[in-house]
């Protein structure tokens, strides 16, 4: 049978065994660009059945991969290598499909797996992809996708430990009292509040917890950190008959008895205790018990009392971010899943902010001060704008991870931005469509104007030059 040639195959209908052949033969000759033309010239898929009448031998199946690279048939591609064992390029290309099931198989048998985690986040595998984040220790991707799972504890409990305390606080209030880790999220949330400073607010969760946890040897840390907490306001009495109750289910736990010595000679000496300066409530939470020791508390607990109120953490700054132009499309739901993903830098006078040639890595808000942008050329450096707050820089970063086009550095009071990194703008729009959409339309808008600015320019320049 006569093999199939390019200009047989774009003259209308060949068959099937017709361009397999032809293929075969293309590849078989070394001529690649030419059995990928004819391969992409068929409207109908064929490849599986390519791939079946294929040789299994190892140099004509790495040929054949070649021919689906550069016909763009990635996913063929990948499942050829994949089939030869060679996951790190299968991996790269199941990416580029958005096969992203299949790539953190891949990635996961290489060894890589924080890459497989990111992709079976991707393809909405919340737990595995969690699992194999909090192996590697990036605990603030294992939050985001605990909370995607509705795992409120262990979502609260890193971004606890990721010191994002606001969020914290709105997932701990949502672990309900008939959890396992209720004891455990009260305890955290009373270490939040008590450590910006809000003791009457830590001692009232503290004492809503002990009105539903009996005492006993798995809830002591509550009842020590709740009597802190009391002694620290002055309320010695209240205090003193906490760390006893708790000294008399376990006399040796931590220093409750030095504790109890101490507040006695103070009472007997008559010294009043007042509530401490600013600075001094930061040792309430050195002193309160850590997470990881709280152990579990009793199965049953009485029902935390009805109309108990839910403390509100407010989001400071959010208004500001809330009506930079760049948002401005959002709605509010998807105005705060931005904010949680934002970190708030603070840069002193003349700090780098992005570095000219480099690729890009965040895009920059500021909000208060200002930051310089610089075109550095050798030894030259030239002022091309300064930014005050509500300006942006930095969105390319977003997009793409070409080398930046200028310096950036904080004015000379320095500068306070809001953050947000590529990596955590991936992660959101790779969740939320919508928001993708709105974001990357307003960057377009931005880039556009851009454009039209400098072209204009140029043409002034132009028209300028030629009337000389």
């Amino acid at each position: 049978m006569k093999a199939t040639s390019i200009t047989d195959a774009e003259k209308g209908y060949v068959t099937t065994n017709q361009v397999i052949r032809g293929v075969l033969d293309y590849i078989g000759a070394g001529s690649f660009e030419e059995a990928a033309r004819l391969y992409s010239h068929c409207q109908e898929d064929i490849g599986y059945l390519l791939i079946s009448k294929t040789p299994r031998e190892r140099a004509v199946q790495t040929n054949l991969a070649k021919m689906f690279f550069l016909a763009k048939d990635f996913e063929k591609a990948a499942q050829i290598l994949e089939g030869m064992g060679e996951s790190r390029r299968a991996a790269e290309l199941y990416e580029r499909t958005d096969q992203y099931d299949q790539a953190a198989e891949m990635w996961a048998r290489e060894g890589e797996l924080e890459r497989a985690a990111r992709n079976y986040e991707k393809s909405g595998r919340w737990q595995t992809a969690a699992d194999l984040y909090t192996q590697v220790q990036n605990f603030e991707r294992a939050a985001f996708c605990f909370e995607k799972l509705v795992n409120h504890f262990l979502a609260g409990k890193y971004y606890f430990q990721l010191k994002r305390f606001q969020k914290s606080m709105d997932l701990l209030q949502k672990v309900r009292e008939d959890e396992d880790h209720y004891l455990d999220a009260a305890v955290m949330i009373g270490n939040i509040l008590a450590m910006h400073g809000y003791l009457d607010m830590a001692v009232a969760k503290y004492k809503v917890v002990t009105r539903t946890v009996p005492l006993a040897k798995g809830s002591l840390s509550v009842y020590y950190n709740l009597a802190q907490l009391l002694e620290r306001k002055g309320e010695v009495f209240e205090a003193m008959k906490m760390f006893k109750e708790t000294a008399g289910v376990d006399p040796d736990y931590r220093d409750v008895s030095a504790r109890i010595r101490e507040l006695e000679k103070r009472m007997a000496e008559r010294v009043e205790i007042s509530e401490p300066a600013g600075e001094e409530v930061l040792e309430v939470i050195e002193d309160l018990e850590p997470v990881e020791e709280v152990e579990a508390a009793a199965a049953s607990r009485p029902g935390v009392m009805a109309g108990q109120a839910r403390i509100v953490s407010v989001m400071e700054g959010f208004e500001f971010l809330k009506n930079t132009s760049l948002f401005d499309r959002l709605s509010l739901s998807e105005m705060k899943q931005l904010y949680n993903i934002t970190n708030t830098r603070q840069c002193p006078p003349g700090e780098l902010v992005i570095e000219q040639d480099q690729p890009g890595q965040a895009l920059f808000i500021v909000k208060r001060g200002q930051v310089i942008v610089q075109r550095v050329e050798g030894d030259k450096i030239s002022v091309l704008v300064e930014l005050g707050p509500g300006a942006h820089v930095g969105e390319m970063s977003l997009v793409d991870q070409a080398p930046t086009s200028a310096r950036v550095v904080a004015g000379p009071e320095g500068a306070e931005l809001f953050e947000i990194t590529r990596d955590q703008f991936e992660s959101l729009i790779a969740s939320d469509d919508k928001i993708a959409v709105k974001v990357f339309r307003v960057f377009a808008e931005t880039f556009c104007q851009r454009l039209r600015r400098t072209t204009a320019e140029l043409s002034a320049l132009k028209a300028g030059a030629g009337s000389r």
